[in-house]
């Protein structure tokens, strides 16, 4: 009987064995030659690195996002998703993946070891994608849908190969859906993006193609296109749109849009590369300037912080399965009695020689690799822990914007509270401006849905973001947090002291209460005494500890 490698070798699969405590993946022997580019990963950080920004489901969120518990058999998963891989061109490439395999628990209950099956399917997948296709556009703009685009842009990117010319990507990002529904109702959003479609599609040139790449994105491919026309181009739809309100059911509405682009194949060498390229760099000018236009340009820097971003989550994801994660405990105190209100939890990595170090950078890259809800997860755990071990008034701590959408998380609460009945009021969650009022009603949901257990909630971070009074009513919370980067120049900077004056006052009038971060020093304590501030939390009060 043959064995097990020339079996797997003959149906083009091959085992796995990945060690969670450690992160690393063993392979079987003599990997079927189209698996051998699969087998180089070595490590579950790297492999969700790999992973397919768009994928729905993945082997880590498959396995760590179970409600299943092992009975001592194991949990079993079936999935299929896509890993970017390096394709003889060194241009990243898109491969399928059918995964099958079962977890294990350790004695903690949580999963310790997974053994599983890979094979490469993308010739079934592509044959579903050619068949899903047959409509090939978009209902409410008669624009092409986002996968008959990518086909275009594609034969595009090949065309610009053989004949040595060029073609540009381009995304077009409607800003203001959310306020409009918000204001107007559910059918006006739809006008908008339906105006929209029709402005862009008048602009085009003959040869070009435009679809809807997303819910509120238009993709262009644009043909025979250089980098200078690029921008041409860009300013040419954009002027369009911006030019006029756009007429819709409820009235004349003004929009605008953010655009970001990029030519291939001088920039990426595939539609899969020019597509998430063209996504970052509008993710970066949204970041820094809505309703305006940027161009990819090749960055070291940017290639360098992606490996740096794997690099941290191989930490951080290590430390959680050793459990060499821990919290200290920085004071909040009351502002005109210096006594401790609460603690605020902060997570720390503790290396193997026992030292420890805080992770904002780890948490930066969990979160750009989508593997933040593990971290937040267990500090709920450690948190909820510490708690019914220890009669603290009250503990706070941070979600990122991730979990303030995580079902799963929430679900994970109420089962906590469920336990532990007297914790909920002295349970005290901090959302981040970015996590809240994206969405006001995902936000206020949130929010509601924490104060029905009785756990209160602050707003971390005032003043860093976009978050307007009004956004801030709306959403309910308990406490605002104001940016530390504002405090801590409040005794050099009239402008930070006049925004911290303003909050104060603010606060007095809606019924919030206010923190603020970064105090460090007795003169900075009095002024915000003075300004009406009502609790304090920086190195002069500790800068964190054990409980």
């Amino acid at each position: 009987m043959p064995d097990i490698s020339e079996i797997l070798g003959g149906v083009d699969a091959a085992a796995y064995d990945w060690d969670i405590a450690s992160d690393r993946i063993a392979w079987s022997p003599a990997v079927p030659r189209p698996l051998a580019v699969l087998g180089t990963i070595d490590t579950g950080a790297a492999w969700s690195a790999g992973t397919d920004p768009e994928a729905m489901t993945t082997r880590t969120s498959t396995v760590f996002g179970a409600t299943a518990r092992d009975e001592g058999k194991g949990v079993g998963y079936e999935i299929e998703y896509a890993l970017r891989v390096p394709g003889r061109d060194g241009a990243p490439r898109l491969v399928w993946i059918e995964d099958v395999g079962h977890w294990f628990a350790g004695t903690d209950g949580r999963p310790a070891h997974v053994r599983g099956l890979i094979r490469v399917v993308t010739g079934r997948h592509e044959s579903d994608q050619r068949l899903a296709v047959q409509t090939r556009f978009d209902s409410l703009t008669g624009t092409l849908n986002r996968l008959r685009l990518l086909d275009v842009l594609d034969n595009m990117l090949s065309d610009a190969r053989r004949y040595q010319t060029s073609c540009g990507f381009l995304l077009v990002a409607v800003e203001n859906i959310g306020a409009v529904n918000e204001a107007l109702g559910d059918t006006t959003p739809d006008d908008l993006i339906a105006g929209v479609a029709k402005r862009l599609r008048e602009k085009m040139r003959a040869g070009d193609a435009l679809g809807r790449f997303s819910t509120t994105i238009f993709g262009l491919a644009l043909a025979n296109c250089s980098l200078s026309e690029l921008q041409v181009a860009a300013r040419r739809f954009m002027d369009a749109v911006h030019d006029a309100p756009v007429q819709t059911s409820a009235g004349p509405v003004g929009v605008r849009v953010t655009a970001a682009g990029i030519v291939g194949p001088r920039h990426a060498a595939s539609q899969v590369e020019m597509v998430a390229r063209a996504s970052e760099t509008l993710a970066e000018i949204r970041r820094k300037k809505r309703g305006a236009f940027l161009a990819f340009a090749p960055s070291q820097a940017r290639e360098d912080q992606r490996r740096r971003y794997v690099q941290l989550a191989e930490e951080l994801i290590a430390a959680l399965n050793a459990g060499r994660l821990d919290l200290v405990f920085q004071p909040v105190v009351d502002a005109h009695t210096s006594e401790t209100a609460w603690y605020e939890a902060l997570a720390r990595i503790r290396d193997e020689d026992g030292s420890a170090r805080a992770i904002s950078g780890h948490i930066e890259a969990a979160e750009k690799l989508g593997l933040v809800h593990l971290l937040d997860r267990r500090v709920l755990d450690l948190v909820i822990s510490t708690m019914a071990e220890n009669p603290v008034p009250s503990i706070a701590f941070n979600v990122s914007a991730e979990t303030t959408t995580d079902d799963e998380w929430r679900d994970r609460l109420m089962e906590l509270l469920g336990s532990h009945p007297t914790i909920g009021p002295r349970l005290l969650v901090e959302i981040t401006e970015t996590a809240a009022p994206g969405e006001l009603h995902a936000g206020s949901d949130f929010v509601a849905a924490l104060r029905g257990q009785g756990v209160r909630v602050a707003l971390d971070d005032f003043g860093a973001g976009q978050t307007s009074f009004r956004t801030l009513r709306a959403l309910g919370v308990d406490l605002v947090k104001i940016d530390g980067d504002f405090v801590a120049g409040i005794t050099r900077v009239p402008e930070d002291r006049a925004f911290v004056r303003a909050i104060a006052g603010l606060a007095r009038d809606i019924g919030f209460r206010t923190v603020a971060e970064k105090v460090e020093d007795e003169e900075t304590a009095r002024l915000l005494r003075d300004m009406g501030i009502d609790y304090l939390q920086g190195a002069l009060f500790g800068s964190g500890g054990p409980l």
